[in-house]
């Protein structure tokens, strides 16, 4: 692409929507989502119109935290903080000069709230962003709190579309080279994407809301919890587990690209999403052994098909029947799951030629419909009798977030291979094994063709499942398990976060009249069960598990956390001289980045997922909910540490690698996922971070 298309490119697409942010037009994939609302559910329409401007903002305050926190080009590294008092401005810079008397004198006319502070970040020329700061958490967890201004010699006006922040920048830092411009380019579309799509979930929880309230208050409940306990009394095919998992309404917690679904038509967001109550009639696609792959728990499984055979004794049948009319044996195929987005956007393209030439085959008259969880591709069964067994992990060849969610091989080969590892270490930890519980994978499959063929990569993914346990087998009548990441989601019923409903349950039943100490207690009882098992598994034999929130399912009873659940093992990072002093067989795919030789690695994984994104979140919002200090928080999170970090150091096996992991765990800075980084620099291969302060290391200094 030449210097000149390129510029074309930023004039007609991120100046352009630049322009219609600022002029309070609606973009592109509004104006979509507008279209299909009007079309299929006019009721909905101005619930969408309303929440345009809520659902932009989430994603702008989003992508502002994160430029913050990664200090992309400088946004807190060169911005200066002002404190305003009444009509008193405070700003650090060291001469008020014609630029900053002109910013100040502007801000004031404007009027700027009193006793808040604003970080003042100059642009080009003479313009300055003002960016609304609450408070900095741990982590340099930076909360926007308000609305940002942008200041020029002609007044002060609101931004209002993370399109503006990203075309701003961009002017202040001047033409890049085609590479980079693209980045911004795509980082654009995703936002766009996902502002459009926040709306959407907005205007739909307004209605999904007011229906629950009503029910409640029909049957005389007034929290969330106290619902899902009667609707599971009411119904053994209720799985409470799924109700929670699709109370996502905003998605992740940091991401900027929470709601970012490119590819994807505004009809199968709404159809197939979790937080619009998604289910999806999951199909079969079968291919032919000699292009297929697969690994289930049972090793000594001779038919490969036996697996889903057994759980759905209705597929063999629709099969036999499709393959008897092709003249066609059914031992000579591998049965795959295929999500029916998949099927109509991906497959029928990726594996035209497969298709024509029957090593590809897509089954008929057989679907299990089924529910989205909050990964939106791992989808659970809707019960006919019991619940469900197992939950499906299939392949999306649609961007969320930051990754397009199909499945590589690695990842359908080591499912089965983990779990037996895992099981094998849980035999030997059989304490840790009562709250500390792993959700298996027990089978992956996935089409298979050599790497010299064209479009490899692309196929080897793309036509891929895994199987697993689904969550809700692992909970009593009178039990509710939660995912993390929804633990902070809003209760339809009661309006306050899920774990606020939790923890004044927790506060009637202890008989604890002050919910801030409830609070204090509700949450070391949380973590002193969670990580208790991350670093045994990490300490004891390498394995560094992903434990963010959409991994860590707490099992909860009368308010009270009673275990964890943990699950999905793409993620992990196995430190390879830990595993190897035990006797464990764990033949992993080859190429697999799953086992490392690199501790650091190993270290990165665990103390990001399960300090940074699941410790970091839940004891931000308790500070913000009941009031206590993020350094009581921190403090009891280092004693459970350390009291874990005791008791493994006391064996001579692991003291040297209680060593090394405090070490990493305590020193003064660590690594943080660069998220919105990454996304800028898309030719890299690695993960990209931030330095952040590492709020543990005040108190292990206090020890020595």
């Amino acid at each position: 692409m030449s210097v000149s298309s390129t510029q074309l490119l930023q004039s007609g697409v991120l100046r352009t929507a630049y322009k219609y942010s600022r002029q309070g037009f609606m973009l592109q994939d509004e104006l979509q989502i507008l279209a299909f609302l009007k079309k299929k559910y006019p009721d909905m329409v101005s619930l969408y119109v309303s929440a345009l401007t809520k659902g932009r903002l989430g994603i702008l305050r989003r992508l502002t935290e994160s430029m913050l926190r990664e200090d992309i080009m400088g946004l807190a590294s060169s911005s200066h903080d002002l404190l305003v008092i009444d009509s008193i401005h405070a700003l650090n810079v060291p001469v008020i000069d014609k630029y900053w008397q002109m910013i100040i004198e502007n801000l004031h006319t404007y009027g700027l709230e009193s006793g808040k502070k604003y970080k003042l970040y100059p642009l080009s020329g003479e313009e300055c962003l003002v960016i609304p700061i609450s408070r900095t958490y741990a982590f340099n967890r930076v909360e926007v709190d308000g609305v940002i201004l942008y200041v020029s010699k002609d007044g002060v006006s609101t931004i209002e579309h993370s399109i503006e922040l990203l075309q701003m920048l961009r002017d202040k830092e001047g033409f890049h080279p085609e590479k980079e411009e693209s980045a911004w380019l795509k980082l654009a579309a995703e936002l766009k994407n996902g502002s459009a799509n926040l709306a959407l979930s907005y205007a739909y929880w307004a209605e999904k809301k007011k229906k629950l309230q009503q029910q409640a208050k029909e049957q005389g409940i007034a929290t969330t919890i106290d619902w899902v306990r009667l609707q599971k009394k009411k119904n053994n095919r209720f799985d409470s587990s799924l109700f929670f998992e699709q109370l996502s309404v905003e998605g992740h917690n940091l991401h900027p690209g929470t709601k970012t679904k490119l590819g994807m038509k505004p009809e199968d967001v709404f159809r197939y999403a979790p937080e619009f109550d998604g289910a999806a009639a999951i199909q079969f696609v079968a291919i032919r052994k000699d292009y297929a792959e697969w690994n289930v728990i049972q090793n000594d499984e001779d038919d490969a098909n036996a697996f889903l055979f057994k759980q759905y004794p209705e597929l063999p049948k629709a099969v036999e029947r499709q393959f008897a009319k092709l003249g066609l044996c059914v031992t000579d195929y591998l049965l795959v799951p295929v999500h029916p987005w998949q099927l109509e956007n991906a497959i029928l393209a990726i594996y035209d030629k497969e298709i024509q030439d029957r090593i590809v085959i897509p089954i008929h008259d057989f679907v299990v419909l089924s529910g989205a969880t909050s990964s939106f591709r791992t989808v659970v069964p809707f019960a006919k009798g019991e619940i469900t067994k197992y939950a499906v992990k299939v392949a999306v060849n649609s961007q969320m977030t930051s990754t397009v969610r199909s499945i590589s091989p690695n990842t359908t080969n080591n499912a089965a291979v983990f779990t037996r590892l895992i099981r094998s270490v849980m035999e030997q930890e059989q304490k840790l094994l009562e709250t500390f519980v792993p959700i298996c994978e027990c089978a992956g499959f996935n089409f298979k063709v050599k790497e010299a063929e064209a479009d490899h990569e692309l196929k080897n993914r793309n036509l891929s499942a895994v199987i697993r346990e689904n969550v809700e087998t692992f909970v009593a009548l009178d039990e509710v398990a939660i995912v993390g990441s929804s633990l902070f989601s809003e209760s339809p019923i009661s309006e306050k976060p899920i774990f606020a409903e939790l923890i004044e349950r927790y506060a009637e039943k202890k008989k604890e009249f002050s919910l801030r100490k409830a609070a204090f207690q509700f949450f070391s009882e949380y973590v002193s069960i969670a990580l208790p098992g991350f670093l045994t598994l990490m300490v004891k034999y390498g394995i560094g598990l992903e434990g963010h929130l959409q991994n860590s399912v707490m099992v909860f009873k009368e308010g009270s956390p009673v275990r964890m659940l943990f699950r999905d093992w793409g993620g992990t990072r196995i430190y390879r001289n830990r595993l190897h002093t035990h006797q464990f067989q764990a033949p992993f795919y080859p190429g697999s980045v799953t086992v490392t030789e690199s501790l650091k690695e190993m270290h990165n994984k665990a103390f990001y997922t399960v300090f940074q994104n699941h410790c970091g979140e839940f004891i931000l919002q308790v500070c913000k909910h009941f009031g206590i200090t993020e350094e009581e928080m921190w403090q009891e999170i280092y004693r459970i540490c350390e009291q874990v970090f005791a008791q493994l150091e006391s064996v001579p096996q692991y003291a040297e690698n209680v060593r090394m992991d405090r070490e990493a765990f305590y020193q003064a800075e660590v690594d943080h996922k660069a998220l919105t980084k990454m996304r800028l620099e898309p030719e890299s291969k690695e993960y990209s971070y931030a330095i952040v302060p590492n709020p543990l290391y005040q108190f292990s200094r206090k020890e020595e």
